[in-house]
């Protein structure tokens, strides 16, 4: 417990499977990290494991600065639940950034055409 470092003090986006995380610290994906969830709508703190997944580098237009998107691992199927459940309040955010063109379903439909 000697070696942990805060790496950022606020959750930009909550799932029952992962957050998204403004960092203070650079991380790198693969690494793992303890995540401290305590709000008042989940009632006493938690702790979940997680896994980098993503490092968002603030670089492109709608991110929200230097960030990680993590998921939580070992987290068991009840404590998922009931994270879900406390959620089910909260409105879904829907991405800002506009998503990669899947060329081979393009491709795929102009040979339907065809």
């Amino acid at each position: 417990m000697d070696d942990l470092i805060l790496i950022g003090e606020r959750v930009l986006d909550l799932s029952d499977r992962g957050a998204l995380i403004a960092c203070d610290e650079e991380m790198a994906v693969g690494e793992e990290l303890m995540v401290s969830l305590r709000t008042p709508w989940l009632g006493p703190t938690v702790v979940l494991l997680a896994e980098v997944t993503r490092v968002i580098e603030g670089w492109r237009d709608g991110d929200p600065g230097y960030c990680v998107g993590v998921r939580f691992i070992e987290l068991d199927e009840g404590v998922r639940r009931e994270l879900w459940g406390r959620l089910q309040p909260f409105p879904t955010v829907r991405s800002s950034r506009r998503h990669a063109p899947d060329y081979a379903t393009s491709c795929r439909h102009i040979h339907a055409g065809f």
